[in-house]
């Protein structure tokens, strides 16, 4: 049975792409504790980071490096955070958190999460593209 995330992935259900390419996607989060905040998801469905293949987990963090540059320049975070699931959807996915306020710690904001807006994140997505363009 497909994840939500394959389902992102295959446009059978409603996402906002910020990347793509033929390993992995980069998506805004539905469900946002903070502004911006980003999810990146390989294509293959794997539930534990670890038994990606090596090339595969090396191409994710290449990804997740590039994203949260664009991040931080696009939403003027002082830092970008990430976290890695897989439990709650069974499907390796890294969380980034760009973090405008450092007062706070991430442990009390990731609870906090909101159903964003589709117009917002589309508007967050192209704001976070645009970075990667010229980043490259």
């Amino acid at each position: 049975m497909s994840t939500i995330f394959t389902k992102i992935i295959n446009r059978e259900v409603p996402g906002h792409f910020v990347f793509e390419d033929e390993h992995c996607v980069v998506l805004m989060d539905k469900f946002p504790a903070v502004a911006g905040q980003t999810l990146i998801v390989p294509k293959v469905e794997v539930d534990y980071i670890f038994d990606l293949e090596d090339a595969l987990y090396k191409h994710l963090f290449d990804v997740v490096k590039r994203v949260s540059t664009a991040s931080d320049k696009a939403f003027s975070a002082e830092r970008t955070c990430l976290v890695v699931e897989g439990f709650e959807v069974p499907h390796v996915h890294i969380r980034l958190y760009p973090m405008t306020d450092t007062n706070k710690s991430l442990g009390s904001i990731i609870e906090e999460t909101n159903e964003a807006d589709d117009e917002l994140l589309a508007k967050q997505a192209k704001k976070i593209a645009a970075e990667l363009v010229t980043d490259s």
